[in-house]
């Protein structure tokens, strides 16, 4: 059940972290964590006129009991009267993506966001870009996550800065795996579809 609560207090000799349940979903788990002393942590979340909300959150999915990502985003919206049982994200979100070794192996923004629960999706938008380790940059003005399959899905224009061959590649319309190693872009213009450059390590791939 989405909300939040089960507050608890954890010691730690540096400092005290506050973590609170807010999900439990088939394989996935959502956890709310912000470093607060006990009055901070009593103002972590407010119910405002149907809606529950989150400051400073910290989400963790897991898939069979390991941590497959990190969301992480200054502002949460929890619409309790949603028949959709929609969560927002207006003021940003990034995620960590994790190798079954809990290493960071792709990672993602975007300016707003909001997850469809009983879809299971995440519906991102304003400057989306998603990034692997090895150099390779996606960037969108609009993408879906699914967090079931672990898939990126658009049928917005799309940028690909590619580490290997060294290019920039334009289209519209997009399916791709988490760490972008399977990547099929649906329609490519018939000139400048590739681009050989000289630079991929910029974040954003429009420059």
């Amino acid at each position: 059940m989405y909300g939040l609560t089960n507050a608890n207090m954890i010691n730690n000799p540096f400092h005290t972290t506050f973590k609170s349940a807010v999900a439990l979903v088939s394989s996935c788990f959502f956890m709310v964590a912000c470093e607060n002393n006990v009055n901070e942590v009593k103002a972590l979340s407010s119910k405002e006129g149907g809606i529950d909300i989150g400051r400073d959150v910290a989400i963790y999915i897991s898939n069979e009991g390991k941590i497959t990502a990190k969301l992480t985003a200054p502002w949460m919206n929890k619409y309790l009267q949603d028949k959709g049982r929609m969560i927002e994200f207006p003021k940003t979100i990034k995620a960590d993506f994790y190798k079954a070794n809990n290493t960071v192996e792709s990672k993602l923004s975007a300016k707003y966001a909001h997850y469809i629960e009983n879809e299971s999706k995440f519906f991102l938008k304003n400057d989306v870009v998603v990034f692997n380790m090895l150099g390779d940059t996606l960037w969108s003005e609009e993408m879906y996550w699914d967090q079931n399959t672990g898939k990126f899905t658009t049928d917005k224009d799309v940028i690909l800065k590619q580490h290997n061959p060294i290019a920039k590649i334009f289209g519209r319309g997009l399916e791709a795996n988490q760490n972008l190693t399977d990547i099929k872009i649906f329609e490519k213009p018939q000139s400048s579809s590739y681009a050989i450059i000289s630079d991929t390590s910029g974040f954003n791939p429009k420059k």
